[in-house]
């Protein structure tokens, strides 16, 4: 075997490697997009916001299989991120006391 030969059978071995790496975590991401909750359909196929009850657009249901309209899925994701952090507003939006403590 040439050494270029060598050279060109790794590279090979590596891109296969990172095709299958990206192919597991693509379908990792599918799975993880798979809706956790029961959408609210009804006869006609509508499917329906789980918090504000809008119609949410086919669009956005082939997307991503939406069980929310942007807005409020928007909205859970924010107070995901705030609640998630250390003290600041994520603590005080979750402290049932409210504001003042009490």
């Amino acid at each position: 075997m040439i050494q270029g030969e060598r050279l060109a059978d790794e590279a090979d071995v590596g891109a296969k490697n990172t095709e299958e790496y990206l192919l597991d975590a693509l379908a990792r991401q599918r799975a993880a997009s798979v809706p956790q909750e029961e959408p609210d359909e009804d006869a006609e196929g509508h499917r329906y916001c789980l918090d504000c009850s809008e119609i949410i657009p086919l669009e956005r249901i082939q997307a991503v299989q939406a069980v929310r309209c942007v807005t409020c899925a928007t909205q859970r994701e924010r107070f995901a991120k705030l609640s998630k952090g250390r003290g600041g507003a994520g603590r005080i939006m979750n402290d049932e006391k409210g504001f003042d403590g009490k």
